[in-house]
């Protein structure tokens, strides 16, 4: 019973095994980690348009959430840049400019979001995720950090937005353009702050990365406005922030309609919110040394979403900056989440009125440098530099975001994603097979230039499964390197190898390949082919017209057969 349950949480696996020694470095690495949850969820309740004690909601159910459901040791999970621009602009358009409507749209799409990765979890899905490609999460990373910098350029400038919602203006390329337009409107103290907070931002993550820098700025802000008249002169600030835990409520549920134009906002915020949180999972695992689970990960999720919509929040995901900060300080556990939870719950109780006179110039500050991370320029060059094709992909989905939107920027880079797979399991790589001397090996004779072929002999490998949406593919390329060879050729093997699995379709294309060889008095015999092959190849009757197909018969044992049955 305990093993059943601990597969769904696993808390119930790790937790009687704590190590006490770990325990302070636990509790140190919650402390900074809250001290950068309380102004991350302040911003991007801000830039998701929600009131700011909505971020520190989400923030504190998601990671109670995760604490009981979630396999990463380093993981934090909560509101993020990315998510938060993604809820503004598509709930945002659904709400049509009613506040009322919208706070109430954003928890149902939260829920929606929660539903969606159960069913996920519940289905199994969590092997997904490897359909969306490096390079299009790289393009479509920088794009976002672009996008959201541009919706806080009125904030960091205090010009007020533009009250257009037209979809030229709603782009990175108009807001740019109305920035660039309204500038004798800015407010210099507005800006002169919020240029402050972005240069002492980034000195302290250069030069004390493991420090709340944030939280250390958001204080030095308030004390400059306690101190002096910049709220008079013009110096926006975010104002009373309700005290008191989240309270557990159902949000109404709105018309059929709208509830059919919420799902593919929810959809995508799933795709990004799992996409986010996957990757950051993978990437302390794998430093050290860990073994996580992916489809646990999709209940992690689910539960997160769930409980941020339940609690007044909003969609939630696991943030890579704030598990950067959590493992550069020695966490050693999901016990750091306890620790936040703790942290946050003081917070909310005993000091939200400390953040009144928080002005939003220094939101819109912590907003852009923590995005700025997001574009990678490094790998954006090494993709240059090695492929094109997947650098011209990069970029397609970096121009997705910045033209149509983060919502559609989604989506542009999924398809990008699935044609790329498309595009390589319909054209896999394929070798013509020569022998190693004085051996019985067989290598591709673009590997190992010293293999040589047989003179009647032409021995063929796909580096792939053969199925409907590569077997023409694979005739063809095949037939045309036969065409190629300077030799008469009397025997095809179909080295099947790197093929465990061959569909019908593809089996009916290997018979005509066979009808097509007869024809021109060529023999084709398989090697190589696992026993479920075998067993297609007989119901077909492929085997017994190619002469017998043996389960993973070497090459050499193929050929050796052929000229056996020659001979006799």
């Amino acid at each position: 019973m305990t093993g059943r349950f601990s597969s769904v949480f696993p808390v119930l696996e790790w937790l009687p095994r704590y190590d006490s020694s770990w325990l302070r470095l636990d509790i140190v690495a919650g402390i900074t980690v809250a001290a950068s949850v309380i102004p991350e969820g302040l911003a991007y309740a801000s830039l998701a348009n929600l009131p700011p004690e909505t971020g520190l909601y989400a923030g504190l159910m998601a990671v109670i959430a995760y604490f009981f459901l979630g396999t990463s040791r380093q993981l934090i999970v909560g509101p993020t840049s990315a998510l938060s621009i993604l809820v503004a602009s598509g709930v945002g358009y659904v709400a049509t400019g009613n506040t009322a409507s919208y706070a109430s749209l954003v928890l149902v799409t939260t829920l929606l979001v929660g539903v969606i990765a159960f069913v996920a979890w519940i289905l199994r899905l969590g092997f997904l995720v490897h359909f969306i490609s490096g390079s299009v999460l790289t393009g479509f990373s920088a794009g976002a950090a672009l996008y959201i910098m541009s919706t806080q350029l009125n904030k960091l400038f205090g010009i007020e937005s533009s009250v257009s919602g037209g979809f030229f203006e709603q782009s990175f390329f108009g807001r740019i353009w109305y920035i660039t337009s309204h500038l004798g409107m800015m407010n210099a103290e507005t800006l002169v702050v919020g240029v402050a907070g972005i240069v002492l931002l980034v000195l302290g993550e250069r030069y004390l990365p493991r420090f709340p820098n944030a939280l250390v700025i958001v204080v030095l802000a308030i004390l400059v406005m306690s101190a002096t008249d910049l709220e008079a002169r013009g110096v926006d600030i975010v104002g009373s922030i309700p005290s008191g835990l989240p309270s557990l409520s159902v949000p109404a549920v709105p018309e059929l309609s709208t509830l059919g134009s919420l799902v593919p906002i929810a959809a995508a915020l799933f795709l990004l919110s799992y996409v986010e949180g996957i990757g950051a999972i993978q990437t302390f695992a794998r430093r050290h040394d860990y073994d996580t689970d992916a489809n646990q990960e999709l209940l992690a999720d689910a539960g997160a979403n769930l409980a941020a919509g339940l609690g007044g929040g909003f969609p939630v995901g696991g943030s890579f900056s704030r598990s950067a900060l959590n493992d550069s300080v020695g966490g050693k556990t999901q016990f750091t989440n306890a620790v936040v939870v703790l942290v946050l719950v003081v917070v909310l109780l005993f000091l939200t009125d400390v953040f009144t006179t928080l002005p939003e110039t220094i939101l819109a500050a912590v907003v852009i440098v923590a995005v700025s991370g997001l574009i990678d320029t490094t790998a954006i060059r090494r993709l240059y530099r090695a492929s094109k094709s997947e650098f011209a992909i990069a970029m397609a989905s970096l121009l997705g975001v910045l033209t149509v939107g983060m919502l559609w920027g989604i989506y542009v880079g999924v398809i990008l994603s699935l044609l790329v797979a498309i595009s390589r399991v319909s054209r896999p790589s394929t070798h013509e097979l020569g022998q190693v001397a004085g051996t019985n090996d067989f290598v591709g004779l673009d590997v190992t230039r010293s293999a040589t072929t047989i003179s009647d002999v032409f021995v063929y490998r796909v580096e792939a499964e053969l199925f409907y949406a590569n077997a023409e593919t694979v005739r063809t390329d095949l037939l045309d390197r036969l065409a190629n060879r300077d030799s008469d050729v009397e025997l095809v093997v179909f080295d099947l190898t790197s093929s465990p699995t061959v569909d019908f379709e593809a089996a009916q294309m290997l018979e005509k390949l066979h009808q097509k060889l007869e024809s021109r008095e060529i023999d084709l015999r398989f090697a190589g082919a696992e026993p479920d092959v075998v067993q297609m190849f007989e119901t077909t009757g492929l085997a017994a017209n190619a002469g017998g197909v043996k389960p993973e018969e070497p090459i050499a044992d193929a050929i050796d057969r052929w000229r056996t049955e020659r001979s006799s």
